[in-house]
């Protein structure tokens, strides 16, 4: 089973929440920062060099164990476990997209509080997450 790790950008009563761009798989989904873990490689390593690969900017201070979704296809069949970690900060973090390496994948980013997340378009296993936190 393919596993991946993303994180949740947390400030105050906001997350940090990224469009996928039009190129991507799940187009025009807003999800949170994450990717595929590299064989030997530790999920909150792997949080940490994703974040870093699809926002262009450091993330400074631990990243929390905060949990795991598991991720589905269309045809409602698991296509992988997705291993969440919280950054909770009281500054926003301003993602770099033009300038990150994989920045491409995003179209657009931006911080959501509860409100808005209900009404995004985004899996429902991220969306309860994140409804979670706020």
């Amino acid at each position: 089973m393919k596993e991946s790790a993303g994180v949740v950008v947390k400030v105050k009563d906001k997350c940090l929440v990224c469009k996928r761009s039009k190129e991507n798989s799940e187009e025009e989904k807003w999800a949170i920062p994450m990717g595929g873990i590299e064989q030997g490689e530790d999920p909150k390593e792997a949080a940490h060099r994703e974040f870093i690969e699809e926002m262009g900017v450091e993330i400074d201070g631990d990243l929390q164990f905060v949990g795991k979704v598991n991720r589905f296809n269309k045809q409602g069949i698991q296509k992988s476990i997705l291993h969440v970690f919280l950054y909770e900060t009281n500054e926003r973090v301003i993602p770099d997209l033009e300038n990150a390496i994989d920045g491409y994948e995003h179209s657009e980013c931006g911080y959501a509080g509860k409100q808005e997340i209900e009404n995004l378009y985004m899996s429902s296993g991220i969306k309860e997450l994140l409804l979670n936190f706020l």
